[in-house]
């Protein structure tokens, strides 16, 4: 069944394309143009579900599964995907050794000042990796605040980091690295007691074989950060492209609404245990930038 929050997002994603885009007779052919070669260069930071090697070597993932699904049509014949830091993702797309970053990107207002953002695409709440049987009781920001002795760690730089910090983690209670295999380390080894990622990284690692028999699982229930109307704090995932970029952008969006109301999009979800509650939102990507 469609429903009404996922016809809106379709409708924001064609909505949100510029007069000039919508000119374009033939979006295929300014993609052959943009690409002689027919190659595309996208920035991944190699981490479950969002994209990743698979021990054969394909690259596998949400946002590449759905990168594909959209440049399918395009006259993209293929796709290279290159990993790299998480931080080092918007830098190396403004170096120009991307066309474009999937990876999980949240959109935030100080990134939309230095990555053009595709349509929203998941919707993304924050999730906690604690030790199995939940030794400290840990099921909210709010555990960290009541009890000094606990320590948080998170992404740097990470939109989960900046949402405990908002809901009142002292700063010297958050244990900030650059990698997320550094957070899932900081909690096997006791540096940690919790790590705040995103709920389907969260997943991800849950599910990583290498991590069965580790002794981790997700705190259920979980309260993060819960917003002045009541409602948790979230993030919105898109693609990353270079401001300049506003061609391939356009062309990307167009697509990315035909994937969304066919229900395309739907089945790349189900595929890495997505559901109802990610479906991409009811906003725009001006809206979330404050633009």
């Amino acid at each position: 069944m469609i429903t009404r929050r996922f016809m809106m997002a379709a409708g924001i994603a064609l909505a949100a394309l510029t007069p000039i885009s919508l000119a374009h007779a033939d979006a295929a052919a300014d993609m052959a143009a943009r690409f002689p070669n027919g190659t595309v260069t996208i920035g991944i930071h190699n981490r479950a579900p969002w994209g990743f090697r698979t021990a054969e070597g394909d690259v596998s993932g949400y946002h590449p599964d759905l990168v594909r699904a959209v440049f399918s049509s395009l006259g993209i014949d293929k796709v290279d995907f290159v990993a790299a830091e998480f931080g080092a993702l918007i830098p190396g797309l403004q170096a120009k050794r991307f066309d474009m970053i999937a990876s999980g990107l949240a959109i935030t207002p100080e990134r939309c000042e230095q990555v053009l953002f595709s349509e929203p695409d998941l919707t993304i709440v924050d999730g906690l990796l604690i030790k199995q049987g939940n030794p400290e009781g840990i099921d909210s920001y709010a555990d960290f605040i009541e009890n000094p002795s606990l320590i948080l760690a998170g992404g740097r730089g990470t939109l989960n980091s900046r949402h405990a910090m908002d809901a009142g983690v002292p700063e010297d209670q958050m244990l900030l690295l650059p990698e997320t295999n550094d957070l899932v380390s900081a909690v096997l080894t006791g540096r940690a007691h919790a790590a705040t990622m995103s709920a389907p990284s969260v997943i991800g690692f849950l599910a990583d074989p290498n991590l069965a028999d580790k002794g981790l699982e997700r705190a259920e229930p979980f309260t993060g950060l819960i917003l002045e109307d009541g409602t948790p704090a979230a993030m919105y995932t898109a693609i990353g492209f270079r401001t300049d970029d506003t061609a391939l952008r356009d062309a990307y969006n167009l697509r990315l609404a035909e994937v969304i109301k066919s229900g395309e999009l739907r089945e790349i979800m189900g595929k890495y245990g997505f559901g109802e509650a990610e479906l991409p939102p009811a906003r725009s990507t001006a809206d979330i930038c404050g633009k």
